[in-house]
């Protein structure tokens, strides 16, 4: 059965600001110096061998993922959400897609703006979802929890000893005393957002469980499967009008929570997700003075400590400081302590304000 990469696209970055932005969010950007984030995320997929690759994202930024796709010589398609809905109605919109193409395959779904470390293990671990939901089960990848994080929802797994976990419960992001009190129990672990399972499977969950939205969907699986990758006047319009009824809600609230059969597999390979500054020390190696940039070559650190600097166009200097983030993006610049990484969206909202 074939196994179809689906790449979740579309969202704004807007806590990477200002080098990501609405214009060019996060997963278009080079942010460790190795590749793209979409870039690095397709061609880890690559051991698979993969015939097909799908990408959900927003119409303006269809370019801009073509150009991604390309550079890594898999062949693949691009569907365009009219507007944001969240994760559930941008994978039925996948699904829908795919079942105009194959009988049934296996949809591996991943967000694009995260960065893995140890690919290998990784592709190992995705291997072993795929066996799995070859047995029509629905199957998560969670992250061993390594602190207290309360920026992510967990998964709890039943006590059992094989290495793919029937799930108990989705949990939502904790408060620090819960974090902690999940990490002294275990068998609890970060909601990565990647999910494997067939695509026959995944439309018989939204028939039972998100009946409304999968009505709702019935004028896109009316399209041919060229219309739906179209931004024609008439096909455009049908997508326009299909997701502004829909709510935007995610697929671990319309599905996951609430569907059986569902199994995680935990992961320790170097998983970051790249949802603020201050994780994006996780994936930049540090000088003697605990410095880090993807562009050495274009800093200049003097008497300084813990500072993470990405340059764009101009030499940065930074003297005398400690635990800064600085940041040049086009015409504007961030300089910011790392410690009030979760208050940057005030500024992003102030700005969309003032405009």
């Amino acid at each position: 059965m074939n196994v179809i990469p689906v790449i979740l696209a579309g969202g704004s970055g807007t806590r990477l600001w200002p080098l990501s932005n609405e214009g060019k969010p996060k997963q278009f950007h080079n942010i460790t110096g190795e590749g793209t984030l979409l870039e690095l995320t397709i061609n880890r997929l690559k051991p698979l061998n993969p015939d097909f690759c799908l990408i959900v994202t927003a119409r303006m930024y269809e370019e801009m993922s073509y150009d991604e796709l390309k550079k890594t010589g898999l062949k693949g398609s691009i569907i365009s959400e009219p507007m944001p809905r969240n994760t559930a109605p941008a994978i039925l919109y996948a699904a829908t897609y795919l079942s105009k193409l194959y009988d049934d395959a296996i949809m591996l779904i991943l967000p694009a703006d995260h960065y893995i470390k140890k690919t290998d293990v990784f592709v190992t671990i995705l291997k072993k979802a795929i066996e799995h939901a070859h047995n029509n089960h629905l199957v998560t990848i969670g992250i061993t929890p390594t602190y207290p994080e309360t920026g992510y929802g967990y998964i709890k797994a039943y006590d059992d000893p094989s290495e793919v976990k029937p799930v108990e419960m989705f949990v939502e992001k904790p408060n620090l005393e819960t974090a902690k009190k999940y990490l002294r129990e275990g068998n609890y672990f970060w909601n990565s957002g990647i999910f494997v399972w067939k695509i026959s499977v995944i439309l018989e969950y939204y028939q039972k469980l998100m009946p409304k939205l999968y009505q709702a969907f019935q004028p896109l699986r009316d399209l041919t499967v060229e219309q739906l990758t179209q931004n024609d006047e008439l096909p455009w319009e049908i997508k326009r009008n299909v997701f502004s009824q829909v709510d935007a809600i995610s697929i671990d609230y319309g599905i996951m929570e609430k569907a059986d059969q569902r199994y995680v597999i935990p992961g320790e390979f170097g998983w970051a997700d790249l949802g603020s500054w201050a994780s994006i020390d996780d994936v930049l190696s540090p000088n003697t003075d605990m410095n880090r940039s993807p562009y050495p070559e274009k800093v200049i650190f003097h008497l300084s400590k813990n500072c993470t600097v990405f340059p764009e166009t101009k030499l940065i200097a930074v003297v005398g400081l400690h635990d800064v983030v600085v940041v040049d993006s086009g015409n504007e610049i961030l300089v910011m302590d790392k410690n009030a990484s979760q208050d940057l969206r005030e500024v992003v909202n102030r700005i969309k304000n003032n405009r």
